[in-house]
């Protein structure tokens, strides 16, 4: 086989197992969308059933916003088709839960259902007790739906996560081994190469043309005039493994990653669903008890619980994002993006008396990816404030932008919290957060910012102490092509 040959098929062996990463974590954040879209179903659920006990202690009917509330319900089953693609089906129905569209199809049928029923009222076609009657039994149907959900939902997600992972972690495995394999299988090549050589004295141009095929022949054609044989021959064994190496301990490094990542991400995702199915639990009880207040306390609860969900898969998928390949490169207005974040954090800014500055002073066109730069000055502004220290007189944020000769440089500074000198080497590390009791968040922000000035072959320093942090973000000049 040849040396191409084989280099490709390390290749292609990468190229499937990043693949699959890929995949696997987009199926976990599906997994998560389920357990929402669930989650929203029994909202939107119990505030029809509260409408349907108003109704029967006597209140007017109100047609407009009984079929609001039941379109709201009928929409999360055909959401959670919309996004069910033919590979999840199939998954579904080699372990025994495609019935878990069937519930999907179901509640959508119930829907209409109830929806024909309330028009049966506004004909007059029932009257106002009839229609309470039918419509609770509407209520424990849909109920009844979300529960027989749960469990096959369930069953999918952890069916993924304990196959994909494992399987992620076995590819890396074999390609290690196999690129091992290719590297003793190439230096071996070259060491008869070299040992034949070695041994040879007038005709060695000969020997070459008899003995020598593919690509060393055409290697030793094109050096044989610049180096002896020996020394290019060694140069190229030490090169080769010097890839080899780096190549094993980049994948080392990325399957150690992906091992973190999953497993964080999936206690992540579970503690906020597993906490809000409880406070589901709590709602129905206090519903049925008419303990409403009881019920709007811990209706809160799960919102809260749900945005905190929301900001997690929210960041994986924008962290997904930063590792994607580069696209095309702009002029950047900056002072244009500095505004922009300026005025979303708005409320933020005035809530907590935070001073923004900003000074962009470019002579020349600095071209980067909008997308990029949008957020990686989103999220250091965002973390600024987030983190401002409300003991100090004055908290600031400045954003101060300025060229070199080579370089165009961005400085976001705060006066805030900081932190902490024994942690900053983590400071780009997944789900990593220095202040948990001043702040919610998923710990991606900086990890992001990371990928993307990665991708951007930027760079970014940062100095954090207790009067503040300063990041310095260096974006190597580029011609206008």
């Amino acid at each position: 086989m040849k040396i191409s040959t084989k280099l490709l098929v390390i290749v292609a062996l990468t190229v499937t197992e990043i693949s699959l990463t890929l995949w696997s974590i987009v199926e976990i954040s599906k997994g998560a969308t389920f357990h929402q879209l669930n989650t929203r179903h029994l909202k939107y659920n119990a505030i029809f059933s509260e409408q349907v006990d108003e109704l029967s202690i006597g209140h007017a009917v109100d047609a407009t916003m009984l079929k609001d509330s039941i379109q709201q319900i009928k929409q999360q089953p055909i959401d959670c088709l919309d996004q069910v693609n033919f590979l999840n089906r199939f998954i579904m129905r080699q372990i025994g839960t495609i019935h878990a569209l069937e519930i999907c199809r179901k509640d959508i049928v119930d829907s209409n259902a109830a929806l024909a029923l309330v028009d049966r009222f506004e004909n007059g076609t029932i009257d106002g007790d009839m229609l309470v009657l039918e419509l609770k039994k509407f209520v424990h149907i849909f109920n009844e739906n979300s529960s027989m959900f749960e469990g096959p939902t369930n069953d999918t997600v952890s069916f993924v996560l304990r196959t994909m992972i494992p399987m992620v972690v076995f590819i890396s495995l074999f390609n290690i081994i196999f690129i091992g394999y290719m590297s003793r299988s190439i230096s071996g090549s070259i060491r008869s190469l070299i040992t034949l050589v070695s041994k040879q004295g007038n005709e060695l141009d000969k020997v070459i043309e008899q003995n020598v095929t593919g690509e060393l022949k055409e290697l030793l054609d094109v050096t044989k005039e610049r180096l002896t044989h020996e020394i290019m021959m060694s140069e190229v064994n030490k090169l080769l493994e010097g890839v080899v190496k780096t190549r094993t301990e980049s994948l080392e490094k990325a399957n150690s990653e992906l091992e973190q990542f999953a497993y964080r991400t999936s206690h992540d995702l579970k503690a906020p669903l597993t906490s809000t199915k409880g406070l589901a639990r709590f709602i129905i009880e206090d519903i049925k008890s008419g303990q409403l207040e009881n019920a709007i306390d811990d209706a809160e609860k799960i919102a809260q619980q749900m945005e905190k969900l929301e900001d997690l898969v929210i960041g994986i998928l924008s962290l997904t994002q930063a590792s994607s390949t580069g696209g095309e490169m702009n002029p950047i207005d900056l002072q244009n993006i500095t505004e922009s974040a300026k005025e979303f954090h708005k409320v933020a800014l005035n809530t907590k008396n935070i001073k923004f500055f900003a000074q962009v002073s470019f002579e020349s066109p600095m071209l980067s990816e909008e997308v990029r730069i949008k957020q990686i000055i989103d999220n250091l502004v965002s973390n600024a404030i987030k983190y401002s220290d409300e003991n100090k007189p004055e908290c600031i944020v400045k954003v101060h932008a300025y060229e070199t000769e080579l370089a165009h440089v961005v400085e976001v500074e705060d006066n805030g919290l900081g932190i902490p000198e024994s942690r900053q080497g983590e400071m780009f590390e997944m789900f990593k957060r220095f202040h948990p009791n001043v702040s919610v968040g998923s710990g991606l922000g900086m990890s992001i910012v990371k990928k993307h000035m990665d991708s951007l072959k930027a760079s970014i320093d940062a100095k954090s102490s207790k009067n503040g942090t300063r990041f310095t973000l260096t974006f190597p000049k580029r011609e206008i092509v």
